[in-house]
């Protein structure tokens, strides 16, 4: 079996070297975090390869159980150790984002929001880097014990999570609910890294251009929420009340425009029960 491009190609045989991509997302993400400084963008890439992993480690439950749930549980962990990390940072960005697209004292409330971020984000305890570097090698110990799974259960875990996927764009299509949405968009990025990861092995029409976008639209729309709940909260941190709200309306109009794009990506995403 070799990798190209980020996809694990099938062997002669045509079985799914699970193991082998396992150990490959692993090794990346403990190499993110290996440099002397470590950025808010190595942290996001290293998220991105545990959730790659994590996707995989779906696929293998279906041949594992027990070994999937054990590696859940320890990625959820390593998660826990990373995400506060991105998340204020990822809030600070988007804001200015908003700043630039506003004008005078809407401006002014975005450009103050982003540097309450900015200080909250260096008030923070700094990244536990020895917890996350053992949650990985925790994590790259199981992958190297995984049996390998079947064709026919590697097609039974991508079906289950492509269907999950679709499920989950069923309950939050056209909702208000954040965890609903915030569901959709997890099980969404499982889709698109295993249909990734998994190439010729993925079992129905991969349609990856198109769940990148959802990906990227659903990630957007968590963003401006987080904001918006953000600024709900503590007002003050806009500076001037007035200018909050104008900043507030600015978000929930732009949570709306982003869920209806998100919607109509998903309807196409899954269409024929890709």
């Amino acid at each position: 079996m070799t990798r190209t491009l980020g996809v694990w190609m099938l062997s002669p045989a045509g079985a799914f070297d699970l193991r082998a991509a396992l150990s490959a997302e692993l090794h990346a993400a403990i190499d993110e975090l290996s440099v002397g400084l470590i950025k808010p963008q190595a942290v996001h890439r290293c998220r991105v390869r545990v959730k790659r992993a994590r996707a995989l480690a779906r696929v293998g439950s279906a041949g594992a159980p027990g070994l999937a749930s054990v590696f859940d549980d320890t990625a959820r962990g390593v998660m826990r150790t990373l995400t506060p990390v991105r998340d204020v940072s990822a809030l600070a960005e988007t804001a200015l984002k908003f700043r630039k697209k506003s004008r005078g004292k809407t401006a002014a409330a975005f450009e103050a929001m982003a540097h309450a971020l900015d200080a909250e984000s260096a008030a923070r305890a700094p990244l536990d880097v020895q917890s996350a570097h053992t949650g990985l090698k925790d994590l790259l110990a199981l992958a190297l014990v995984w049996p390998e799974p079947s064709p026919s259960q590697v097609r039974r875990g991508a079906r289950r999570i492509a269907g999950k996927a679709r499920r989950a764009f069923r309950r939050a299509r056209g909702a208000a609910s954040e965890a609903l949405r915030h569901d959709w968009r997890k099980r969404e990025k499982d889709r698109l890294y295993a249909a990734e990861l998994l190439g010729d092995a993925w079992p129905t029409r991969r349609r990856r251009k198109t769940g990148e976008k959802l990906g990227e639209m659903l990630g957007r729309e968590h963003d401006v929420c987080l904001l918006l709940t953000k600024m709900t909260a503590a007002p003050i941190l806009a500076n001037e009340e007035r200018a909050s709200e104008r900043a507030a309306r600015t978000l929930r109009k732009s949570c709306k425009r982003l869920a209806r794009k998100a919607d109509a990506l998903g309807a196409r995403l899954h269409l024929g029960k890709a």
